[in-house]
């Protein structure tokens, strides 16, 4: 079981490398929570979602709660990211995450890659809404595997 969790952790890293730039040339700029877990590993949170051309999307991510705080960050690419019809669309993507628990006497990093997918809606201009999904393999501090699922909002401008 190790063997293989490696081993698609490896093939994570390789396909982000090799990983196209995002289709939508949009910025933005919102905020998220997590529903389900966390991008960053752990707990809850609350996030800053940031967007700049076809650059990765980057969520800065605070988890506070009682006896546990966790400051993180994750970046994702963009594989896919098309139009399901109307005011929908989608994406596809992957990523990486890592973030640092601070409480507690001694600090413990957290590392791992994620497979956000996304639905996003478009209700007016220029607000975009989404809903993510991202099932997540977890390296440090011990390999293990997650998932996380965020809904938020950004404000977008060309």
């Amino acid at each position: 079981m190790k063997k293989l969790m490696i081993i698609c952790g490896m093939l994570l890293m390789l396909l982000a490398g090799t990983a196209t730039a995002a289709k939508s040339v949009m910025n933005g700029i919102g905020i998220y929570g997590n529903l389900v877990g966390n991008g960053t590993g752990t707990g809850g949170g609350l996030g800053l979602t940031l967007r700049y051309s076809s650059f990765p999307v980057l969520g800065l991510e605070w988890n506070v709660l009682p006896n546990l705080t966790i400051l993180g960050g994750s970046l994702d690419w963009w594989v896919i990211n098309e139009p399901l019809g109307g005011i929908f669309s989608y994406y596809v993507g992957i990523g990486g995450y890592a973030a640092v628990n601070t409480s507690g006497a001694t600090s413990t990093f957290h590392f791992g890659g994620r497979v956000p997918l996304g639905l996003q809606i478009y209700p007016f201009d220029p607000l975009e809404l989404f809903l993510e999904a991202s099932p997540m393999i977890v390296f440090l501090p011990t390999m293990d595997w997650t998932i996380s699922v965020r809904l938020g909002f950004r404000v977008l401008w060309q």
